[in-house]
């Protein structure tokens, strides 16, 4: 067995190691932002967008935490609660991103299992996205302290 591709993925993730972390981070606040929807929806019969607004609000502050003591750890960070304001604006700006991507779909498509599941993972990979250009461009930029 060749050791060459664990080579090449080690040489990729230390490259892109602040995208693979923000990736993971962004995929397991998705499971958990997925599972308490299902709970919030299905078991205690929230009505539809309050389930998802219930979820999506625990999700920002996990994905904010995360981020800021695992992905841009390595960055001189701006002040805890400045920065919590600024992930706060970006977090509400992908928030009405996210949400609107996912009622315009659950308007159009319905709201079968299917079709939730469809809008709930369109609406999250657009906060995703710009989540992404908030964390790494303002949010969590290196300050330049000399």
């Amino acid at each position: 067995m060749s050791s060459q591709p664990i080579g090449l993925l080690s040489q990729y993730w230390r490259k892109y190691q602040q995208e693979g972390r923000f990736l993971l981070v962004g995929a397991n606040v998705f499971v958990a932002d997925a599972v308490l929807f299902y709970l919030l929806f299905e078991t205690f019969g929230l009505p539809l967008i309050w389930a998802r607004v219930g979820a999506f609000s625990v999700a920002v502050v996990l994905s904010w935490f995360a981020n800021r003591c695992w992905t841009f750890s390595d960055r001189q960070q701006a002040a805890k609660s400045r920065q919590l304001i600024m992930s706060v604006l970006v977090s509400s700006m992908a928030a009405v991103a996210n949400l609107s991507v996912f009622y315009l779909i659950s308007l159009w498509l319905g709201q079968s299992l299917l079709d939730t599941a469809l809008a709930f993972s369109v609406g999250v990979l657009t906060g995703l996205v710009l989540n992404w250009f908030g964390a790494n461009f303002w949010t969590f930029r290196s300050l330049n302290i000399d």
